[in-house]
């Protein structure tokens, strides 16, 4: 092999590392991302019932609110698996 062929080979490995690794941080930031709104907006609603209704209702709607948290972190997680 040649010193040229070498270079180009090291040349392409060094930049399919750094696709990966913007890859991996991409993922990292969505998954950031949707887990921070999903749980604002369930805050938002448990606090919003809270203030306004029973102790009942509260605690039903918490118990929803964690169930689609719980639902949209299974998604997050199988977007991620089929990117890859």
């Amino acid at each position: 092999m040649s010193l040229t062929a070498v270079l180009r080979l090291l040349r392409f490995v060094i930049l399919l590392r750094r696709f990966d690794a913007m890859y991996k941080q991409t993922m990292n930031v969505a998954k950031g991302l949707g887990l921070g709104l999903l749980t604002g907006a369930a805050v938002a609603a448990i606090g919003t019932k809270a203030m306004s209704g029973s102790h009942r209702k509260a605690a039903h709607m918490k118990k929803n609110a964690s169930r689609a948290i719980h639902t949209v972190g299974n998604i997050i997680g199988d977007m991620e698996k089929m990117l890859r």
